[in-house]
């Protein structure tokens, strides 16, 4: 996230002299803390009659935040619009008010333009960082009573963000805040998350925000990803998911993956035991059309053969998240390659306050084991950190062999070199080994029974078969550093830089299981595989402020790629070979607020510039240069403020761009040689894609629904061809990768959040989803793996230190390839029946002293033993956990 300071008023000068702010309380005890009850989020409403700005009846007071403002408009020459945004009925300055960035490109030199404006700009910041301006308040519970030890974040429009924490009073503090447009976020374990409404804030002011938590509201929460600037929820004119760490907790999930599952338009598949390939698809897509971000910036693996995050997911454990936000449709004008479907941002969490630790055990089938160990604070007054450490352990997969281990560190650091630069740095790594099953085969019977014919054990597919000694060895490091700066009232900017390393090893043995001896009539075969890739990206933007209704992005992408490939033994003359791309792109985004801030439009545009060697291009391609890649973006939102409705829609291309390995990839065949199958000169993948729907808040903000209708088609796509006729480069190839058109994808998404009772949380969503692919000779035929119909249910209950989660999902059945072992190796297409997935888990919390809360939970995945195959692998039946986790302060 971009951590800038925040914008100056150029009329508030004279402001200052003339508001007099008149703070008021609503706690009505001032000496005891509050016990919280739940996790949830609320957000002030869309200023409905009869309600307090920030959406709470006015009759109970919850959840206020009041400063009154007397305004003297006749001795500022003020005639027309309000420059405070106070209504005219209304003591508060929270308001839906404009947001107040845009930004500037960095041109061709970046390195060298982004240090020579660095410097300028840094050391502007000396001159004018110290302030009296400041925000103050203090955090109660619905009765008045203190809430200690609430994390308390005030974010600009810009993307820049301070973080506070409440002290034994609940009061907290934020000095030397610019001027600008902001919103406070107040969490605290047990308690709805409060969101405010924008309030303005003016240099050298002094300001009074009382806040009010509650314990029944609906989940809500600050997003970044739709637009790459701080929006509320319902402000987003795209449709967007959010998942935070306690529904994680809460939930006990130990993979990434499994905390996505029942979000909807996610289609999420583990072929096998923990730790098995598993592949995160959205909107009916494929399982690289789908871009993971690391706090905004993109993370793939350079040597998978599509360029993408798909070796990356099934080791991405929740270590240490704050948030993680899915952006639902195209997302490549803002965030690059291969946000076609979608866009999985991972936000890290921000230390700040006290500094508090969590150590954690659990344990239960399949001998799995997971340790893990997180902390956060703060240092000072200026500097925060956080870091978590997970070891997982599987001893015993699902037929007692499939041992898996995998540990992961995450770590998080910034600093607010003065109040307007914040430097900040992120780290990302995970050392990952597992055994590998051998593929699950066709059986006679799959080629008689039809087209896409039941896939039953033993009948038309033998599931995958145990393979003692083949597996795999991923290493993931991604490190990166980030420096903004707001400049001024107008103008702020980010750097950062990424790096991204990838050593994967895949590996096979001449052993076989005996039980399965009849399935190699010549014994196994032994090799090694190493693919190593690099990924360095240079992200450079600005946000300018152009007038009172807009909020102008606008940047520089400079991304180089590198993969290794070795191979023992070694059939090609061109083993340990290294190939290179690099890419540039430049990109714009505005976001316009018009009628009050109740339309918002936003609108943005991409140019993607490929650069690879003359060299790697043989004859004739040598002066060929690969095609550039343009996109374009836009969406609309309109909010009926008095009904809490809010409609949207959204247009916009995606694409993806070539790999390494279908530009270069070459292989060695036993019967005809060396030959090359990749093609330098590939066009990038492109997609265009719209979707439309709209948001409900009913039952005094205790309940949202919501639906979106989607249509995406893969204009042009990068595919095999395993029999070419006449290569059309003129290379000899008789298979490879070309260019053509793709298929469509089409559905509908539905979503439900509410808070039906006291302490207890709803979330469930059904997702209808009719995807095709296009064939050679046989035109659009049903997408692999996606099914028709996706339902999650998610139910939270607290009932004082007790708290019960109950996750239930229905995956419809779909259609799958199984391949034969033998001659003539034919394709069976067989169509694997739906199966329901429930998990319930339940703790105990217990304080043991002042500085120590001990938890105890226990559960089962899979309840009910569902017996089921992903593409012919067996999944886990019920797997039952158990632990402890001690939280220190």
């Amino acid at each position: 996230m971009k951590r800038t300071e925040y914008w100056k008023k150029e009329c508030f000068g004279s402001l200052v002299s003339n508001l007099t702010i008149i703070p008021i309380t609503t706690a009505k005890r001032l000496g005891n803390k509050a016990e919280g009850c739940r996790a949830a989020t609320t957000l002030g409403s869309f200023g409905k009659k009869g309600r307090n700005p920030n959406g709470v009846w006015a009759r109970n007071n919850a959840g206020t935040s009041v400063v009154r403002v007397a305004v003297k408009r006749r001795s500022l020459g003020i005639k027309s619009r309000n420059p405070y945004r106070v209504g005219k009925n209304q003591n508060a300055i929270l308001s839906q008010g404009s947001r107040r960035a845009a930004t500037l490109g960095f041109g061709t030199q970046p390195l060298r333009g982004c240090l020579f404006l660095v410097s300028i700009l840094f050391l502007s910041s000396f001159s004018s960082a110290q302030t009296n301006s400041s925000i103050t308040g203090r955090v109660t519970d619905q009765h008045g009573a203190s809430v200690a030890a609430a994390e308390v974040l005030l974010r600009s429009r810009n993307g820049s963000q301070s973080v506070a924490t409440t002290d034994d009073n609940g009061t907290y503090s934020f000095r030397n805040v610019a001027s600008g447009d902001y919103v406070l976020e107040i969490r605290k374990s047990g308690f709805a998350t409060f969101t405010s409404n924008e309030f303005s804030f003016t240099r050298g002011q002094s300001l009074t925000h009382d806040i009010k938590l509650s314990v029944q509201a609906i989940s809500e929460s600050v997003v970044v990803t739709a637009a790459g600037t701080a929006q509320r929820i319902d402000e987003v004119s795209k449709a967007v998911s959010v998942l935070d760490d306690q529904s994680i907790e809460a939930r006990r999930e130990l993979t990434l993956s499994e905390s996505l599952r029942g979000t909807p338009g996610i289609r999420v598949q583990q072929q096998g035991s923990i730790g098995a390939l598993t592949t995160v698809r959205l909107r009916g897509l494929r399982n690289f059309d789908t871009a993971i971000l690391l706090d905004g910036l993109r993370v793939r693996d350079a040597s998978d053969i599509n360029g993408s995050a798909v070796v990356v997911i099934p080791d991405l454990l929740p270590a240490d998240l704050d948030r993680v936000e899915v952006l639902h449709g195209s997302g490549s004008s803002i965030y690059g390659t291969n946000a076609i479907g979608g866009v999985i941002n991972l936000v890290p969490r921000t230390g700040t306050g006290r500094s508090h630790f969590e150590v954690g055990f659990d344990g239960g089938s399949l001998a799995l084991f997971r340790e893990r160990i997180r902390g956060a604070g703060g240092i000072g007054k200026r500097a925060g950190y956080s870091f978590g450490l997970t070891r997982l352990d599987v001893r015993r997969g699902v037929d007692g062999n499939d041992e898996y281990g995998n540990t992961v560190g995450v770590g998080r650091f910034q600093i607010n070199v003065t109040p307007t630069v914040m430097i900040s740095a992120n780290f990302y790594g995970t050392i990952a080994n597992g055994r590998i099953n051998d593929s699950p085969f066709a059986l006679p019977a799959a080629f008689n029974g039809g087209a896409y014919p039941a896939a039953v054990e033993g009948t038309t597919f033998h599931s995958d078969i145990n393979n003692p000694d083949e597996g795999r060895r991923n290493r993931v490091l991604v490190g990166s550093v980030r420096l903004s700066q707001q400049v001024n009232g107008k103008l702020s900017y980010s750097i950062a830089y990424q790096h991204v390393g990838n050593q994967r090893r895949n590996y096979n043995g001449p052993r076989i299981d005996p039980k399965f001896a009849q399935f190699y009539p010549f014994g196994d075969f032994a090799f090694a595989g190493f693919n190593n890739g690099k990924t360095d990206t240079l992200d450079a933007r600005a946000n300018l402020r152009l007038g009172a209704h807009n909020l102008a992005t606008a940047g520089f992408e400079y991304e180089g790629e590198s993969i290794f490939q070795s191979s023992i033994p070694s059939f090609s003359p061109v083993n340990n070979t290294t190939d290179r791309q690099r890419t540039f792109a430049i990109f714009g985004q505005d976001q316009i607020f018009l009628l009050d801030d109740r339309l918002q439009i936003s609108v943005g545009a991409r140019g993607q510039y490929f650069s690879i060697r003359a060299a790697d291009r043989p004859g004739s391609l040598g002066a060929i240069k690969p095609e550039r890649s343009l996109t374009g973006d836009g969406s609309v939102a309109y909010f009926f403020r008095s009904q809490g409705t809010k409609l949207r829609a959204h247009v916009g291309n995606g694409f993806r761009a070539p790999s390494l390995f279908e530009r270069f990839g070459q292989g060695t065949f036993s019967s005809l040689g060396f030959r090359r199958f990749g093609d330098p000169t590939l066009r990038a993948e492109q997609s265009i894609s719209f979707d439309f729907g709209f948001d409900q808040r009913i039952a005094k903000d205790r309940a949202r629904f919501g639906a979106t209708y989607f249509y995406t088609h893969l204009k042009r796509v990068i595919a095999f061809n395993n029999n070419f006729g006449v290569d059309p480069l003129g290379l000899a190839r008789f298979s490879g990768y070309e260019n053509r058109r793709g298929g469509f994808a089409r559905g509908l998404e539905t979503y439900v959040d509410a808070a039906p009772w006291r302490n207890g949380a709803l979330h469930a969503s059904y997702t209808y989803t009719n995807s095709d692919r296009v064939v050679a000779g046989r035109g659009l035929q049903p997408e692999y793996v996606i099914p028709r119909h996706l339902l999650g249910i998610n139910l939270t209950q607290r009932f004082r230190s007790f708290l019960l989660s109950f996750d239930l999902n229905r995956t419809g059945a779909y259609i799958a390839p199984v391949f034969e072992n033998d001659f003539p190796f034919r394709t069976a297409e067989l169509t694997f029946p739906g199966y329901t997935k429930a998990d319930l888990f339940g703790s105990y919390e217990r304080r043991l002293s002042e500085q120590v809360v001990m938890t105890l939970f226990a559960g089962a995945d899979n309840l009910f033993s569902a017996k089921y195959f992903e593409n012919g692998f067996r999944a886990p039946g019920i797997v039952g956990r158990g632990g402890v986790t001690f939280r220190f302060r």
